[in-house]
């Protein structure tokens, strides 16, 4: 009991707390730099978007040829093995 009515003092004491008003001028201008820099130009978005599609292409030409490959060398390092029982 005495540690709710501790917790609802912390939050009763914000009550009648007014927000900081940000100066108008300053705020605008700091709004004006954020919307410049969102702007990206449409040759940057082509570029990233062909960027990630060579990207996927690779990943999947590796992924396919790797799986042929491990193919080939396991046939290899199973015939490789000795068929006898005899280390020496």
């Amino acid at each position: 009991m005495e540690q709710e009515n501790w917790i609802n003092d912390i939050l009763d004491s914000t009550n009648g707390m007014t927000p900081a008003a940000p100066n108008a001028k300053l705020f605008s201008q700091i709004q004006n730099q954020i919307d410049s820099r969102r702007k990206v130009a449409p040759q940057w978005v082509l570029i990233a978007a062909a960027s990630i599609l060579l990207l996927v292409a690779l990943n999947i030409k590796f992924v396919f040829s790797k799986s042929n490959k491990q193919e080939s060398a396991t046939e290899r390092i199973a015939s490789s093995i000795s068929k006898s029982n005899q280390l020496y």
